[in-house]
């Protein structure tokens, strides 16, 4: 059976919280620059004021190592009132991308548009973008955020 790695990230999702390891790591571990799965542990992004997280879904981020390549991945839902591109929170200490970083993440459905622009500078920095007054984004959920890292 052949393996892409979609299908590997996939698997790697549903494995259970025992096999994760280790802090949000920089560098690809051994383990995962031979083919194995290297899973950080979730910390909470630095949110900006007015942005507040759903009960139960606080914003965080992990490193994800996979088959030897490394990814961002974020989960969590948080509640807001944006009517213009805007920073919503700054990476932990310790994560720093080397170049922007984008994704596309769900949020409240307005006028047919129902997802908006993740997207990190290299200074750590999250924004949102796509809202505007006619428009405004109030909740963005970021389990979907799967990105290469690096």
């Amino acid at each position: 059976m052949s393996q892409n790695r979609r299908s590997l990230l996939g698997a790697a999702l549903a494995l259970p919280a025992a096999l994760t390891v280790g802090g949000l790591a920089t560098a690809a571990p051994a383990a995962a620059a031979t083919g194995g799965v290297e899973a950080g542990e979730w910390a909470d992004l630095v949110l900006e004021p007015g942005i507040t997280p759903q009960t139960g879904a606080t914003p965080q981020v992990r490193i994800l190592t996979l088959a030897g390549t490394t990814y961002l991945q974020a989960r969590g839902v948080f509640s807001c009132n944006l009517t213009t591109d805007t920073k919503v929170a700054t990476l932990p200490a310790g994560l720093t991308p080397t170049w922007y970083t984008r994704a596309a993440a769900p949020r409240n459905n307005s006028q047919g548009i129902n997802a908006c622009r993740f997207e990190i500078s290299p200074a750590g920095s999250v924004t949102i973008f796509g809202a505007n007054t006619g428009n405004p984004i109030t909740w963005v959920q970021l389990d979907s955020v799967q990105t290469i890292w690096r």
